[in-house]
């Protein structure tokens, strides 16, 4: 453990407090996109001051204690429920609104707490424990801590764990999320396949889950200024991440299209199940993408890993 990162860890869970959980993730996504790109662009070129750069700007910035959704997102999400419970807002779900500027220390100060607790959680349990029992049973993805913040904060601040009616969304909803998620697995996987078909480099087709990834969570600023957008990053990530685990276990192109287009639906299934029946209500926010990316994670790494 790093004391500096402790500390820093904290801040960050308060930044995203502040600005709200959603905000800080879609600073993730900027800064995964552009660490993924930039090493890319150092792999392909050999230069290796940018790779260590990307390196750092995706690690540290975008997965670390500046903007890691295991500390900011899980501490914007803590933060907002705990108001809810304090009576300082009626909705335990705040992901977008700015709670900074409302002299609600307290709250900002359990953001900063959930911030740590993702720290270390990732720290002393994630990263040792990966792998341990089965190489094939590893992940390294903070949606695991994603999700059992939500739960910890739910249960902490008061708020009925199973808040939905339903199990899964029915009728012409379910229509629509499926061939959402076909198409969406369709231009993912097809872009990868595509891109290895040509020779594209090595350095490129293994960064571009992330960069996938960041794409999709850059898109929330549209629901941000209040315009359509469906949350798709529990889709492009492991669409793109079954991809190229495929294509690089064999070798087959087609192989690898389908498998990102069955990870894409999986993602959008188990993202549905748990919105429809814990993330569902008010009292605070569970996160349905976190769910799936982390269960797709484990099963990917367990297909191919």
């Amino acid at each position: 453990m790093d004391i500096f990162s402790l500390l820093a860890s904290f801040g960050g869970g308060v930044f995203a407090a502040a600005i709200g959980a959603t905000n800080a993730f879609i600073l993730t996504g900027f800064f995964a996109l552009f660490g993924s790109t930039m090493l890319m662009v150092g792999g392909l070129s050999g230069i290796e001051a940018l790779v260590g750069a990307g390196s750092f700007v995706q690690g540290t910035i975008a997965f670390g204690p500046f903007f890691g959704p295991h500390i900011a997102f899980a501490g914007g999400v803590a933060a907002a429920s705990y108001g809810r419970k304090k009576g300082y807002w009626d909705n335990g779900c705040l992901l977008f609104d700015c709670i900074g500027g409302q002299v609600k220390y307290d709250a900002l100060l359990v953001g900063g707490v959930f911030g740590v607790i993702g720290y270390l959680a990732i720290t002393f349990l994630v990263a040792p424990w990966s792998g341990t029992f089965n190489t094939k049973l590893a992940t390294d993805n903070p949606g695991i801590v994603v999700f059992f913040s939500g739960i910890l904060a739910r249960v902490a601040f008061g708020g009925k764990l199973r808040t939905g009616t339903g199990v899964i969304t029915q009728g012409a909803g379910m229509i629509n999320n499926l061939i959402f998620a076909c198409s969406a697995g369709l231009m993912v996987a097809g872009v990868y396949v595509a891109a290895a078909q040509a020779g594209v480099d090595s350095a490129v087709l293994g960064n571009y889950p992330v960069f996938c990834f960041g794409i999709a969570a850059i898109g929330l600023l549209f629901a941000l200024v209040g315009k359509a957008y469906i949350g798709c990053h529990h889709m492009f990530l492991p669409c793109a991440l079954a991809t190229h685990m495929c294509y690089t276990q064999s070798g087959n192109l087609g192989m690898a299209l389908v498998a990102g287009i069955c990870f894409s639906i999986i993602g959008m299934l188990l993202g549905d199940l748990e919105g429809n029946l814990i993330n569902s209500g008010t009292d605070s926010h569970i996160d349905n993408p976190a769910f799936a990316i982390f269960l797709t994670t484990f099963a990917i790494n367990a297909i191919w890993g």
